[in-house]
């Protein structure tokens, strides 16, 4: 049996945007597909613009009411009719080859004694241009190594507790559709701005994880893009939790469920939270609607509470230090120095492959 994916579009404008990634998917070389646009009542004419793709396999839904972001996710995936579903953005870019290799994952495992919940493939960062941007989408942060194969939900929660940035986007992530139905929602908008973090997590309490490490998504790094906006709320509004904090503790509480959790995991886990505070430390120095030192004390305070041993390491005390103590201004040299110090390697990198 063929593997089908219906890949779902939730939307609000950005018809700017919009043939581009039609375009990647009528590209692709497994053409077993649906797409699936959820219009989150659009003030700008998206049903011109997709009339001009004659192809029965798109679908066009315009909502009468405006919602939330993560609700225009949730209501847009109940229109979806495939065994597997992956989301799209309209500035987006599928890899001609996406869903073949996703495909051939999902072929690989159907004869495994375990049930597959996810394919999760890398994600290239592109500016409007299609150039290289993680330094814009990352700043000085690392990004996660992550190798390919197959992983099952212990494996699966030890990988996403390692330091650094996730290398994959929601966009390059299919899951199994009967799965979502079990599990009641795609994502849960009280989880803020990282609760497409906290669906993968969650979702893999159900089954494995096949990784593939090839870049097959073009995520746009955009300055309009909400995720700014939400994470100076979480800041500003001096949320006991950051915003991965909240993912883990949601998707703990799955995992808890359905299979026993170590204590050796969760203190991987708490660790993770932990640099998440000491990151938010320093965004209350620098970042506007931050609480200077004190939001800062406060973030490191709750970083040593979850994990003291932390604070053992040079580096990090030195960030506890920095984060507190220092001026403002040398708070962002510092930040900017990371920042140029990941550029010079990325250079490197890139010299090196002879790109």
């Amino acid at each position: 049996m063929t593997v089908r994916f219906s890949v779902f579009m939730p939307m609000w404008n950005d018809t700017e945007w919009l043939p581009g990634a039609i375009e990647s998917l009528l590209a692709q070389k497994h053409q077993d597909w649906e797409l699936v646009i959820g219009d989150n009542a659009s003030t700008e004419d998206a049903a011109s613009v997709i009339s001009k793709y004659a192809d029965p396999r798109i679908r066009h839904h315009r909502w009468e009411t405006h919602t939330d972001i993560y609700e225009n996710h949730n209501r847009t995936l109940l229109l979806c009719e495939y065994e597997w579903v992956q989301m799209l953005s309209a500035d987006d870019r599928l890899h001609p080859d996406c869903m073949q290799r996703m495909a051939e994952r999902i072929e690989a495992e159907r004869a495994g004694a375990s049930q597959l919940a996810m394919v999760i493939a890398a994600s290239a960062r592109v500016d409007a241009q299609g150039r290289p941007a993680d330094l814009d989408y990352y700043g000085h942060q690392r990004i996660m190594q992550i190798r390919d194969g197959l992983y099952g939900p212990a494996e699966w929660f030890d990988v996403m507790c390692a330091p650094g940035q996730t290398p994959w986007n929601a966009g390059s992530v299919a899951m199994l559709r009967s799965l979502l139905a079990e599990i009641g929602s795609l994502y849960r908008p009280e989880i803020g701005l990282c609760a497409d973090v906290e669906l993968v997590l969650r979702l893999a309490a159900y089954g494995n994880v096949a990784y593939i490490s090839e870049p097959l998504l073009y995520y746009t790094v955009r300055g309009s893009s909400d995720m700014g906006p939400r994470a100076l709320r979480n800041l500003s509004e001096g949320d006991p939790s950051t915003p991965i904090g909240a993912a883990w503790a949601s998707a703990l509480r799955v995992h808890e469920r359905s299979r026993p959790v170590s204590r050796l995991q969760r203190g991987h886990i708490h660790a993770a939270i932990a640099r998440s505070h000491l990151q938010r430390a320093l965004q209350h120095r620098v970042m506007p609607g931050g609480h200077g030192r004190r939001g800062a004390a406060v973030d490191v305070w709750r970083a040593f509470k979850l994990s003291p041993g932390i604070m053992l390491s040079t580096w990090r005390l030195a960030t506890a230090l920095l984060a507190i103590v220092a001026p403002a201004r040398m708070v962002s040299w510092a930040t900017r120095q990371l920042t140029n110090r990941r550029r010079d390697e990325a250079s490197l990198k890139t010299a090196s492959l002879g790109l």
